[in-house]
């Protein structure tokens, strides 16, 4: 019986030294990252985000051929008889200012609004975010975690929108893959700006999320700063007129400063020519463009496309973007830690 009572004790000393080792009883960072990756990219749902991103570009891509703001006219164009480079800018023309207000603008961000609200809300109402912080992964990992869930979500969403209008755009008008490569600086500009705005919006709704105890509120909160955006300040721009400069609105207008970080995206990789036809939508509805050619003031000529108004350069554009997200995230924090004391 000495043997058993020797190893009883040498057990309960096994015991003793385990309970003093830290094993980790929850999933590790990278895994909480795979979850909520995962729960946000099931299938169905990201299907039907992909087609209501798609309806604006769609029906524009599927219409007769019109180019120029308010044009009614549409026009003939034999694809496999002229250049790359003039293929691509007709196809580029379409679809700048659709992609930028509908696609990546109300849908895109509302898209991260209603998916991502429920992230950190929902799981503070549910109790789930106190099991969590229980558990040796604190609560700041947590957050971080749902964040680069979020923003993967988005980065895949907007390649695979952005792949699938080219693709479209292509089998529609010439079929002619080097048409394809041709647009490729405007796919690849747009990309870098889906990127800005994911990070942006992603860093805005986790805010919301952790501010807000109900994720019907953060939503809303969210898809209030995009409404007001890209049909709020358009709208007020429109009514105004000639005294939005006047009384400075572009101070305000949020959606100014996202339409100057996208031209100067388009601008820098060259990829669409500075033409009026598409310059037009983003004078009247962004006020990045004055509605005045631009002119060389030594030779007084046409240089081609309309005049920048230049309210703010854009970077400092998207600094305001950055910092109004930033501001936003900070509180959340704060926010987040007093809601785990307390409740």
């Amino acid at each position: 019986m000495d043997w058993m009572n020797n190893f009883k004790i040498k057990m309960k000393g096994i015991k003793t030294r385990l309970k003093k080792v830290n094993i980790p009883k929850s999933p590790p960072m990278l895994t909480l990252i795979e979850k909520t990756f995962f729960d946000l990219i099931k299938p169905i749902k990201f299907v039907v985000s992909l087609l209501i991103m798609l309806i604006q570009p769609l029906i524009l891509i599927m219409s007769p051929l019109m180019i120029g703001f308010g044009s009614t006219t549409t026009i003939n164009v034999d694809f496999a008889s002229i250049s790359v480079e003039h293929a691509a800018s007709i196809i580029t023309i379409v679809l700048a200012y659709p992609l930028f207000s509908w696609t990546f603008g109300i849908i895109f961000t509302g898209i991260l609004g209603i998916f991502g609200a429920p992230l950190v809300a929902e799981e503070v109402d549910s109790g789930t975010l106190l099991i969590l912080v229980s558990k040796p992964i604190n609560r700041y990992k947590i957050f971080l975690a749902k964040y680069i869930a979020l923003f993967l979500y988005g980065i895949l969403l907007s390649f695979s929108i952005i792949f699938l209008v080219g693709w479209i755009a292509l089998i529609r008008y010439s079929g002619n893959l080097s048409h394809f490569i041709g647009i490729l600086p405007f796919l690849f500009s747009l990309f870098l700006y889906a990127i800005l705005l994911t990070l942006i919006f992603t860093s805005i709704t986790l805010a919301f999320s952790s501010i807000f105890k109900k994720s019907r509120n953060a939503a809303l909160a969210v898809i209030l700063i995009v409404v007001l955006s890209f049909l709020g300040f358009p709208y007020i721009k429109a009514l105004l007129q000639v005294n939005y400069e006047r009384f400075q609105i572009y101070h305000f207008d949020i959606g100014y400063h996202l339409g100057n970080v996208f031209v100067s995206f388009i601008e820098l990789f060259n990829a669409i020519p500075p033409t009026a036809t598409w310059q037009i939508y983003f004078a009247q509805n962004c006020g990045v463009f004055k509605y005045v050619a631009y002119v060389d003031p030594d030779q007084n000529i046409n240089l081609g496309g309309l005049e920048k108004t230049n309210y703010y350069l854009p970077v400092i554009s998207l600094l305001i973007w950055i910092i109004i997200a930033l501001l936003l995230l900070f509180y959340g924090f704060i926010s987040i830690k007093k809601r785990e004391i307390y409740e």
